[in-house]
């Protein structure tokens, strides 16, 4: 009788156990490509996703910097990887969606070669400009611009970069004529908007605040549906142009054909890691809100982000290069 109820509670323990133990993964370091160099929201993201995860599956996540042609080489290396676990993207907008509607050819395909793993975090866009250009609201950016088209001008990271998005929508929206003027970076974006080479940039607001709290740039809106609490007095847009929205999101990609057992496995250790107070509070300092959920409801969030890009970017005239 004992040996039988033995067996029942071996049994019953195999079957709560973690559904890839039995492949023994992870048994050895797992790459997180971060497609972007080092320094920007991305790569600080990476970072904090790479430490909790490795703590949470007991194997270290070691951040790999990929970056170049917005984001599609590394994830290009990551859709060409063996798709057996331990190597993983952190997309964008840019690698997940954009990127393949603004370019002919980005070396792989976001659809077919890449899977959902988890949601991490949505991230608002900030707009930015030179305290020498008098402008401290949307309202007086808008006013600013009507009474001067043209002559305003947006940097970005590039075409296709939610930067270049977000000036798109404003726009659109704004019924505004603003130049664009795309860099191959943000570094270079903000660097040219310091020296007072361009008036405006937008950026991930991780990597605009402490330009900000430093008033070396000011900060005239946020791209979230809700005021930022660690941007005190700083307006969504939406409150000056209606229906305004536009976030950067941060999501775990795996190679297609990642075994669903693996990608359970860290759908799970990202869950939980979300759910520390610690990286709760490291996610808040920087303006960035934990998301989570399943795989299923990231491929729609993901169907749904597609939508709305194509009809920005088909809206703004912007043809692949």
């Amino acid at each position: 009788m004992i040996s039988k109820l033995l067996l029942v509670a071996s049994l019953a323990l195999s079957l709560a156990a973690p559904a890839d133990a039995a492949s023994g993964w992870p048994d050895k370091p797992v790459r997180l490509i971060v497609p972007f160099t080092a320094g920007g929201t991305t790569d600080l993201l990476g970072r904090l996703v790479a430490d909790g995860l490795g703590k949470e599956m007991g194997q270290s996540v070691v951040v790999v910097n990929k970056g170049g042609a917005g984001g599609s080489l590394g994830a290009a290396e990551v859709a060409r990887s063996e798709p057996d676990g331990y190597t993983l993207l952190l997309g964008t907008p840019g690698t997940q969606v954009i990127n393949a509607l603004v370019y002919k050819n980005i070396g792989y395909d976001s659809q077919k070669d890449l899977t959902p793993v988890a949601y991490i975090a949505q991230v608002p866009n900030v707009v930015l400009t030179n305290p020498s250009t008098g402008i401290k609201t949307m309202e007086d950016l808008l006013r600013v611009a009507r009474s001067k088209p043209g002559e305003l001008h947006w940097g970005s990271p590039g075409v296709g970069s939610t930067a270049h998005m977000v000036l798109e929508l404003i726009r659109r929206t704004g019924k505004v004529d603003i130049g664009h003027v795309p860099y191959k970076g943000a570094s270079q974006a903000n660097s040219d908007l310091l020296g007072g080479q361009i008036e405006l940039s937008g950026d991930n607001l991780p990597t605009a605040l402490p330009f900000i709290k430093s008033g070396k740039l000011v900060a005239l809106g946020v791209t979230a549906k809700e005021a930022v609490p660690v941007l005190q007095g700083v307006k969504p847009i939406g409150a000056t142009l209606p229906g305004f929205e536009l976030t950067s999101w941060f999501v775990l990609m795996a190679p297609k054909g990642t075994r669903p057992e693996t990608i359970a496995t860290l759908n799970g250790a990202v869950e939980r890691v979300l759910r520390t107070p610690h990286m709760r509070e490291q996610l808040s300092k920087i303006g960035a809100t934990p998301v989570g959920g399943t795989p299923d409801a990231l491929a729609h969030h993901l169907e749904a982000e597609r939508t709305k890009y194509r009809q920005l970017i088909q809206g703004a005239g912007i043809r692949p290069e």
